[in-house]
């Protein structure tokens, strides 16, 4: 099971050709992922925290890595394969290159990364929050994100600019804030 969820972090972090902004995208982009596969959820298994949905075996299978220890790097710019995660990478494409579920599972982490790297931490969590107000119960930030007024304007400002959102989509944000 460890290998799989280091093998989905590097799948995630090989799919584009840049770095992953933070801890908080690679929790919640796979957190949306499950949405599109459950049966990612039951290997994940996310759980409500205080900055939203939450995996610990994904959190420890990135810190502390058991199969592929050298993949993975941080810094300033963010989350990155090392030249050893990028083997790592082709060789999982080779390995499972042909079965098309994989196939599929790789687009599906290409269209997370592409539209959810381009947002900010606080725009992430927001849109987490309002999609998936079960993940409330434990945060510490939900109040100071959402129940604001000039924030949450902000926020959905940036997020229709961004084109993450509609016009309509933009108005139900405002209005599920208020509720």
């Amino acid at each position: 099971m460890v290998k799989v969820v280091e093998e989905y972090i590097i799948s995630l972090l090989g799919v584009a050709d840049k770095p992953l902004p933070s801890e908080w995208h690679l929790q919640k982009e796979f957190f949306i992922l499950t949405k599109m596969n459950p049966n990612v959820q039951n290997l994940l298994n996310f759980v409500s925290h205080y900055e939203g949905p939450y995996s610990q075996i994904l959190q420890e299978s990135y810190h502390e890595p058991m199969c592929y220890d050298d993949a993975i790097e941080t810094n300033k710019k963010g989350i990155f394969l090392t030249e050893q995660g990028r083997r790592a990478f082709t060789d999982i494409k080779d390995k499972y290159g042909n079965n098309p579920k994989f196939v599929q599972f790789l687009q599906s982490l290409k269209l997370l990364r592409d539209i959810y790297d381009k947002l900010s931490k606080e725009e992430l969590l927001f849109l987490m929050y309002l999609t998936y107000p079960k993940f409330i119960e434990y945060s510490n930030i939900y109040e100071r994100l959402v129940k604001n007024e000039a924030r949450r304007k902000r926020i959905c400002t940036s997020l229709l600019k961004k084109g993450v959102i509609t016009l309509d989509r933009y108005k139900e944000l405002m209005v599920l804030a208020t509720q």
